[in-house]
């Protein structure tokens, strides 16, 4: 198992409340029911305020390395991260587990 996590952190002018990063939660909640090799899902907004915390997380989990890289190229994925582009930047980092 990989566990796929990933920090999200809103670009100046994109509130947390706001629609931009309420659609991009809605487009993430999303993605588990478009591709099968994601085992496990977790995503939300960050409920400590802090200049050094992330804004939005994500933890997720994979059978395999293999799996993790499908998800990557996978459209549905790609599409949100081309959304994300306008809402924010991560950082990510993959774990075995």
């Amino acid at each position: 198992m990989i566990t796929h996590v990933v920090l999200f952190r809103f670009l100046p002018g994109v509130a947390p409340d706001g629609p931009a990063a309420r659609a991009f939660h809605d487009a993430m909640m999303g993605l588990p029911g478009q591709i099968p090799l994601i085992r496990s899902w977790q995503c939300g907004f960050n409920t400590v305020v802090d200049t050094q915390a992330a804004d939005y997380v994500l933890v997720a989990g994979f059978e395999s390395e293999a799996d993790l890289y499908a998800y990557f190229e996978h459209p549905a994925h790609v599409r949100v991260l081309d959304e994300l582009k306008d809402v924010a930047d991560l950082q990510f980092g993959d774990i075995p587990r």
